[in-house]
C-alpha cells in the first residue's frame, strides 16, 4: 500500500481524498467522523480522530455560528457575535451539518478540546452542549435511561460554572432530569450549584420546572437550592452590600406561590404551606410587607372553597398579618374567605402601630434592644388576647368590626424591622427593608448549608 512498492497506491489515493475532499469540508468531515463510530480504535491508530478534530476546530474558530447560536438569558446584553466578512468560510444561507448528530465518544473529546484550544467563545461551546443535552435526553423519549444518564453527566462535565452562561430554563431541566435518572452525586451538585448561582435570574415558571406533582422530595429540592443560592452568594460576596438580589429572590418566592396556587388545583394543603414556610423565611429581613404571601393565600382558599375552618387556619399560618401593607390591611380585613381569628389579628395591627409609632416619639428613638425583645413578645400575647376576647363576642358580620377600624386614625408600618441577613440599606427597592444602624454597628453574616 505504500509508494515505495508501487505507486498510485491505496494509502496515496486515501491520503489525497482526505486531504482535498473531506478536511477542507465541514460538512463531509462531520459525516465521516461520525460514520466512524464502529471502527474507532482503527481511526485512532491512524490518527486520523485527531485530524479530524483539529480541522473541526480550525473551521469553529473562523465561524463560531457553526456550532449554533448562543442562547441568551432574558437579562443578557451582551451584543451579537459577528465574524470578520474576509475570514467567513461558509455562506449564512448554508445548512451546515450539526456536530450534536455525533456520539458521545466523539463529542465530548471533541468538545473538551475546543475549549482547551481558546480560540472559539465560550457562548457558542455552551450552545452546542445545550443543544446536544435537548436531542439526546429532553426531546429523546425513547432512549434508555443509562444512555440518557451518561450524556447528563458528561454535560455537567462540559459546561462551565460561570454565572449567566447557561439560561436558567435549562439548568432547572438538567438538574430534574439528573435526580430522575439517577445520575452521580458530582452531576446532580453540579447542576444544582449552577441553579442557585443564577437563581435571582429565575422565573416562577422556571421554578416550576423543580416541582411537578409537588411531592416531598419536590418540596426539598426547592428548600436546597434556596438554601445554596444564600449560602453560595454570602461566601463570594462577603464584602458587597448589594441586597438587590435577595430582594429578587424573595419576590421570586413569592410569585411562584401565587402561581403554584393559582394554576394546580391538585395542590395539597401540605405542600402550600411547606412552600408558603419557605417563602416567608426567605422574605424574613428583606421584603418590608408580605402581601404578595398574603395574595398567593387568598388565591389558596378562593379556589379551594371545600376547606374546613382549621384547615384554612392551617393556610394561613405562613401569613404575618404585621407585614401587611396598609391597602393590604384594608383588602383582607374584608375578605370573606379569611378565618375570623385572622381578621381580628389583621383589624389589631393599626392599633399596634399607633402605639408604636406614639411610644418612639416619647422615647426619641432610644431603645434599647432588651426593651424591643419584650415589646415585640407583648405585642403578640397582647393580639391573642385581643383575638381570644372578640371571638367570645357574638360578632355576626364583619362589616360593623370593619366599620369601627375605618374611624381609626391610619399611620404607616413599623419603620424598623430586625433583619434576618445584617444590616442591609443600600436597597432602593420600595419594598426593601431600612434598618436603623444605631442597633447594630457589627455586620451580620449568614451561613446556609447546601445539603
Amino acid at each position: 500500500m505504500k509508494e515505495e512498492h508501487s505507486t498510485d497506491n491505496l494509502l496515496g489515493k486515501a491520503s489525497s481524498f482526505l486531504e482535498t475532499r473531506v478536511l477542507p469540508s465541514w460538512n463531509e468531515t462531520v459525516n465521516a467522523l461520525r460514520s466512524g463510530d464502529k471502527s474507532l480504535d482503527k481511526l485512532a491508530d491512524f490518527e486520523l480522530v485527531d485530524l479530524f478534530f483539529d480541522s473541526l476546530i480550525e473551521k469553529a474558530s473562523y465561524d463560531p455560528r457553526l456550532l449554533g447560536e448562543p442562547i441568551k438569558n432574558r437579562e443578557e446584553t451582551t451584543s451579537e457575535y459577528r465574524p470578520n466578512p474576509r475570514r467567513r468560510l461558509f455562506d449564512n444561507d448554508w445548512k451546515s451539518e450539526d456536530l450534536i448528530t455525533l456520539p458521545l465518544r466523539f463529542y465530548e473529546p471533541l468538545m473538551i478540546r475546543a475549549t482547551e484550544s481558546r480560540s472559539i467563545p465560550v457562548e457558542y461551546i455552551v450552545s452546542s452542549v445545550c443543544n446536544y443535552t435537548k436531542k439526546w435526553v429532553l426531546d429523546e423519549e425513547d432512549s434508555v435511561s443509562g444512555k440518557k444518564r451518561e450524556v447528563v453527566e458528561a454535560v455537567e462535565r462540559l459546561l462551565p460554572h460561570k454565572r449567566g452562561l447557561i439560561s436558567c430554563e435549562f439548568l432547572f431541566k438538567t438538574l430534574k432530569h439528573s435526580i430522575s435518572l439517577e445520575a452521580s452525586s458530582e452531576c446532580r451538585n453540579g447542576f444544582g450549584i449552577r441553579v442557585s448561582k443564577q437563581l435571582d435570574m429565575a422565573t416562577p415558571t422556571d421554578l416550576k420546572i423543580l416541582t411537578q406533582g409537588y411531592g416531598e422530595k419536590d418540596i426539598q429540592l426547592v428548600r436546597t437550592v434556596v438554601t445554596s443560592f444564600y449560602s453560595n452568594y454570602t461566601n463570594e460576596e462577603e464584602d458587597s452590600e448589594d441586597v438587590s438580589v435577595f430582594v429578587k429572590v424573595a419576590k421570586l418566592l413569592e410569585e411562584f406561590l401565587l402561581l403554584a396556587a393559582s394554576e394546580d388545583t391538585s395542590l395539597k394543603l401540605e405542600a402550600f404551606v411547606a412552600l408558603g414556610e419557605i417563602t416567608a423565611a426567605i422574605s424574613l429581613g428583606v421584603l418590608r410587607y408580605s402581601d404578595g404571601i398574603y395574595r398567593a393565600v387568598d388565591v389558596f382558599l378562593e379556589r379551594r372553597g371545600y376547606l374546613t375552618e382549621s384547615e384554612k387556619m392551617e393556610a394561613c399560618k405562613v401569613l404575618d398579618c404585621k407585614k401587611l401593607s396598609r391597602q393590604g390591611c384594608e383588602e383582607a380585613a374584608k375578605n370573606q374567605r379569611l378565618p375570623l381569628r385572622v381578621v381580628v389579628q389583621i383589624l389589631f395591627v393599626p392599633q399596634l402601630q399607633i402605639r408604636d409609632t406614639v411610644a418612639k416619639e416619647i422615647k426619641g428613638g432610644e431603645e434599647k434592644v432588651e426593651e424591643e425583645e419584650v415589646t415585640v413578645w407583648s405585642d403578640e400575647d397582647e393580639m391573642e388576647k385581643m383575638s381570644e376576647k372578640l371571638l367570645g363576642m357574638e360578632i355576626q358580620d364583619h362589616e360593623c368590626v370593619i366599620h369601627r377600624w375605618k374611624k381609626a386614625k391610619k399611620v404607616s408600618v413599623w419603620s424598623q424591622v430586625k433583619r434576618k441577613f445584617g444590616c442591609l440599606t443600600t436597597s432602593s427597592s420600595d419594598d426593601a427593608c431600612t434598618c436603623d444602624a444605631k442597633n447594630n454597628n457589627k455586620k451580620k453574616k449568614i451561613h446556609h448549608l447546601y445539603k
